[in-house]
């Protein structure tokens, strides 16, 4: 048997297509009901079936267009539809003359078994072609009706929709200020804790009479507030993942100049370099590189006048890369730079934080002082929130 199939959606077309030539029929198919007249203007079928939901031309207007036209109005026609599923619509299809009204979706073996059962009786010559029950005017009115309908309940359902979104969307907003305030607060006491610790190491090395130890307690002491520093600035920005990396720098050595301010008297200190945003993975590494760097400095840069200066940039190559550099105008390395890697706890930390921790590269060098050139990867870690 020839049929011709209608729908306006691919896969279901390659469904019927595939079923049918399954079963020996020869199939064709159709968008719409505009271009399925076409089809049926120029070849000759024994079975139409369409779905109802269609632009250009629905399987309503398609299925009363051929019950009009002497030469279509005896090829059985079969509604197959997803949309007009309810009592009304299947009625008024009866109406219009169609043969057999299907819901999707049909268990393949069902939907077969209904299409040969219309099949036989179309080759017995046992089926008697119906034809329309209601005058064209009645049509339109209740074709009408059935879009009205329609558009009723998709209006509904939209509604339903965009009420369920927005109570989700709520939910979503709801969720994440708590998730902020939560995160914040985290900060908060992370920082406050922090500054406890200082506190007592800062108790501590002012009644310790120890020079040796006094100092040790310090750089621990300005080690912790460089990790507390950026627990404060996450906790004061807008962006709970990234920090202006400049803006802490200078914050930072603010902080570095009052724990070190007997030292630090003819010692110029200067900051400047892009706006650059960074994670907290790599905020307090880069804190305590530069903790490091300038106490480094302040020790042993000047050793014969306490007069020089301390330059620190930072900005971007022209590969995207972080360049962080700290230079003096102070005695630089006495040792061959090649031995550098064996000096102190000090330089062996920088070692560490930027190769191991930062997966960068740091270079020292003698220029009218030392020059720490350091390199970083901009997006080296993934936000977290």
């Amino acid at each position: 048997m020839k049929i011709l199939i209608v729908d306006d959606k691919d896969e279901n077309l390659l469904l019927l297509n595939t079923l049918l030539k399954g079963i020996g029929h020869d199939v064709e198919q159709a968008e719409n009901g505009k271009k399925a007249l076409e089809k049926l203007k120029k070849n000759t079928f024994e079975m139409i079936i369409s779905d109802i939901l269609m632009p250009v031309m629905d399987g309503y207007e398609l299925c009363q267009a051929c019950k009009k036209d002497p030469e279509l109005k005896n090829i059985v026609f079969v509604f197959y539809t997803a949309t007009y599923t309810e009592k009304n619509d299947e009625i008024y299809a009866m109406q219009l003359g169609a043969d057999k009204f299907l819901i999707k979706p049909m268990e393949p073996k069902a939907f077969l078994s209904a299409i040969t059962e219309l099949a036989k009786k179309v080759e017995q010559h046992k089926i008697i072609v119906k034809k329309p029950e209601i005058a064209d005017a009645e049509a339109i009115k209740m074709h009408r009706d059935r879009l009205l309908n329609k558009l009723s309940k998709k209006i509904e359902e939209l509604q339903s929709e965009i009420e369920r979104r927005k109570k989700a969307e709520e939910q979503v907003q709801k969720d994440l200020m708590e998730k902020e305030i939560l995160l914040r607060e985290l900060y908060h006491r992370t920082k406050n804790n922090m500054q406890v610790i200082c506190s007592m190491l800062r108790l501590k090395a002012r009644f310790t009479k120890n020079q040796e130890l006094t100092g040790i307690l310090t750089e621990i002491e300005n080690k912790i507030s460089c990790m507390a520093l950026v627990q404060q600035k996450l906790y004061d920005s807008n962006n709970l993942s990234y920090i202006n990396l400049i803006e802490y720098i200078e914050s930072l050595v603010q902080l570095i100049k009052e724990s070190y301010a007997s030292s630090l008297e003819g010692i110029v200190i200067s900051v400047n370099g892009d706006v650059i945003k960074v994670l907290l993975d790599t905020a307090i590494p880069c804190g305590l590189i530069i903790n490091e760097l300038m106490t480094n400095t302040i020790k042993h840069a000047f050793p014969d006048t306490s007069k020089g200066n301390l330059d620190i940039s930072l900005n971007l190559n022209e590969t995207r890369e972080l360049v962080l550099r700290v230079s003096d105008n102070g005695i630089g390395l006495r040792d061959d730079l090649n031995t550098v890697k064996s000096r102190g706890l000090g330089i062996q930390t920088i070692l560490d934080l930027v190769e191991y921790q930062l997966d960068g590269v740091v270079n020292f060098e003698n220029r009218d002082g030392l020059c720490c050139t350091i390199i970083l990867k901009q997006e080296l870690y993934e936000p977290r929130i």
